[in-house]
């Protein structure tokens, strides 16, 4: 790929600054949240019909475990080392960087085509409002990632993915529903109103 730089903006920051700019200050704790939820949503992803319903895969949750378990320890015994010393702790939070790395290549695939060649527009969407907003909880993008409606458990994680959807319509200068008063806190604080609302209606009707 050859440099483009015809709407360069020394003031804007790139995709790779703005998920570095995130990662490089998630903890242990956080780091780990984050493979757990790449886990989790891998096992939820591969659930196949029972006689009784959905049941886990247990040859691809072998695999899974494979896959994620030896981050999980990698990290565990970092944590194990935190709080004994200054030192002990500069160190930790070194030992930490390659599991960071891993986490910004993973979000920065938002930005990348598929091997198909196609872009999913709406995981940009959510991962815009995921890096512009540190109070949203990064961890979770995993989980929202890979969620569906077909699985009881993870159809939250893709309401949630919906709503961000949405939301990145209304902040989007240049989109047709954009509202300039509008802020994260107050489209959620109204999705809350509203889920609340339609709640009390449902139990007046009964």
């Amino acid at each position: 790929m050859s440099l483009y730089g015809r709407f360069f903006k020394p003031s804007e920051k790139t995709h790779v600054r703005r998920v570095l700019d995130r990662t490089d200050v998630m903890t242990p704790v956080e780091c780990r949240a984050y493979i757990m939820s790449d886990w989790n949503a891998m096992k939820e992803l591969y659930k196949k019909q029972g006689k009784s319903g959905l049941v886990y895969d247990k040859e691809a949750n072998k695999r899974f475990a494979e896959e994620h378990q030896p981050y999980i320890d990698y990290i565990d015994e970092v944590i194990s080392r935190q709080g004994k010393s200054t030192e002990g702790d500069i160190q930790c939070q070194r030992d930490m960087q390659c599991i960071r790395d891993i986490i910004a290549s993973d979000i920065l695939d938002a930005y990348s085509p598929d091997g198909y060649g196609s872009t999913n527009y709406d995981d940009i969407k959510v991962m815009d409002i995921l890096l512009d907003d540190t109070s949203r909880n990064i961890t979770m993008w995993p989980s929202m990632k890979w969620a569906s409606t077909w699985n009881p458990k993870t159809s939250e994680y893709q309401k949630l993915y919906d709503k961000y959807v949405e939301l990145h319509w209304k902040l989007d200068e240049h989109a047709d529903d954009y509202d300039p008063d509008l802020s994260i806190e107050q489209f959620e604080n109204k999705q809350l109103f509203n889920s609340e609302r339609k709640f009390k209606r449902a139990h007046l009707t009964k």
